[in-house]
């Protein structure tokens, strides 16, 4: 394994698309995509909701500090022991999909271009063909996901699976900012790699 003949732009990819791939997983499977909360009388009401589980919290009062996860990756779901369906709308499937293929895309454009770095037999120009079009496909995903949640997080759908009150309002959190973040790295993973190849072809040229 010789680093000599691998350029200053594909070396500096190798953080940018790894810090991509952390910031994707987290905000993918986290669940502060969109919290609220509210406290009266002594007690303090928590929720949080991502893409794939919702949490509720409450502490203060009289009664032990008590908290609910449930799952969201389908409609049907377990509560207490209780099966419980819950139809989520397309919208939130369709965000759902799009991170999920966001996440393999930037897994599969980190893999193949460590791959490219570390291993002298993959430097050919298809290698770093397939990691431009991952980057570009996986930066697309997941700024459609973080787009078709950020305008759609407010509906009442989404307020009555989880029963809150008028009185409640929804806030976007950390987790959607995260996967924001990886949009933005996987975007400018995409633009080393359009150097790369141009370093390649103007290799091949002589």
């Amino acid at each position: 394994m010789s680093l000599e003949n691998v350029s200053m732009v594909a070396k500096i990819m190798m953080p940018i698309m790894f810090l991509a791939v952390v910031l994707q997983i987290v905000g993918f499977s986290t669940t502060a995509w969109v919290t609220t909360s509210h406290s009266a009388r002594g007690v303090s009401q928590t929720v949080a909701i991502g893409l794939w589980r919702s949490c509720v919290s409450i502490t203060g009062g009289s009664h032990a500090d008590q908290s609910l996860c449930i799952s969201t990756a389908s409609d049907e779901t377990t509560v207490n022991g209780k099966t419980v369906t819950i139809n989520y709308p397309s919208w939130y499937r369709g965000a759902e999909a799009v991170e999920t293929l966001g996440l393999l895309a930037v897994l599969a454009a980190t893999a193949f271009h460590f791959g490219y770095v570390l291993l002298e037999e993959l430097r050919k120009r298809a290698i770093i063909m397939g990691v431009l079009a991952l980057s570009i496909g996986a930066a697309v995903m997941i700024a459609v996901g973080v787009i078709i949640f950020g305008a759609k997080y407010e509906d009442k759908i989404i307020r009555q699976n989880v029963s809150l009150p008028a009185g409640f309002t929804l806030s976007l959190s950390w987790s959607f900012g995260v996967c924001i973040g990886a949009a933005v790295l996987a975007i400018i993973s995409s633009a080393c790699v359009g150097l790369e190849m141009q370093n390649i072809t103007r290799l091949m040229a002589y």
